[in-house]
């Protein structure tokens, strides 16, 4: 599967995560697919709202997940606002004269 972004290592990344109760060393995400008319789910390990049906995923995984038309980030757990500020990074550059 093609990386949303070649050549960059999102996996050392470290992780800051919202709450004091986890402070987990990496962070492990989780794909739930499509059940009961709800959309396929990217979530952070540990979310209450993921399913028993949900399967890990590594970051660039995740990442490449949520390109995918009708995925979406969970806003329950870190999900939304870990990864899709990666998606906006980048995106009001605009190159300049000789670029």
């Amino acid at each position: 599967m093609p990386s949303l972004l070649p050549g960059v290592d999102l996996g050392r990344i470290p992780a800051h995560p919202r709450t004091r109760t986890s402070a987990p060393a990496r962070w492990a995400w989780l794909l739930d697919g499509r059940t009961h008319g709800r959309p396929v789910t990217v979530h952070a390990e540990g979310c209450p709202s993921a399913t028993d049906r949900a399967h890990p995923l590594g970051t660039m995984q995740a990442l490449d997940a949520l390109a995918r038309p009708g995925t979406t980030a969970c806003t329950v757990c870190d999900a939304a606002e870990a990864l899709l500020p990666i998606f906006t990074h980048g995106q009001d550059d605009v190159p300049g004269p000789g670029d």
